[in-house]
């Protein structure tokens, strides 16, 4: 039986100057029950990041006013210890350049590429669930398709990459 290992039910401030994407991301993160803080600028998840705590923040890159890595920067010199996950279609120029984010996942991304990337940023805090199990954090493909229909295409291309492995199902083989 194959194990996937994920996190769940964590505090996650989410930083994307495209809204359509922000959503798209959100509804990600909410399969696994996670609480989302959302900012559309650097200068907007510092303001929230000072009046709370979060476990962990994931940060676009090429944002205006505040690149991800300068956020990124900010944050660390506030929090060194706070784990940050940039993703970002400049995936390549960060591996060239140091960069404070303790990782980089590149878009367009899966489920189950945000979930281990999640993962490995709070090892401690993973649960471990089968990959094949009935779990109630399963939600049909068709719906979630539906529901960012309106807003972006960004989920859509997450969905298509995703595998009937790994955790979402079509509407045809839900039970």
């Amino acid at each position: 039986m194959n194990t996937a290992i994920w996190v769940s039910g964590k505090r996650i401030l989410l930083v994307e100057d495209d809204q359509a994407v922000r959503e798209s991301i959100k509804l990600l993160l909410g399969i696994d029950r996670h609480a989302v803080t959302e900012a559309a600028s650097g200068r907007e998840a510092l303001e929230l990041f000072a009046g709370s705590r979060y476990d962990l923040v994931i940060t676009d890159y090429l944002m205006p006013e505040m690149l991800g890595d300068e956020l990124a920067q900010s944050l660390k010199n506030l929090a060194p210890a706070q784990p940050i996950l940039m993703v970002t279609a400049y995936a390549e120029k960060l591996d060239k350049t140091g960069k404070p984010a303790d990782a980089v996942l590149p878009k367009p991304f899966s489920l189950k590429e945000l979930r281990q990337a999640m993962a490995r940023r709070m090892q401690s805090a993973a649960c471990t669930e089968p990959a094949e199990s009935s779990s109630p954090l399963r939600f049909s493909r068709s719906a979630l398709q539906d529901r960012a229909a309106a807003s972006s295409s960004v989920l859509e291309e997450i969905l298509q990459r995703e595998t009937p492995a790994s955790g979402l199902r079509d509407s045809g083989t839900d039970q």
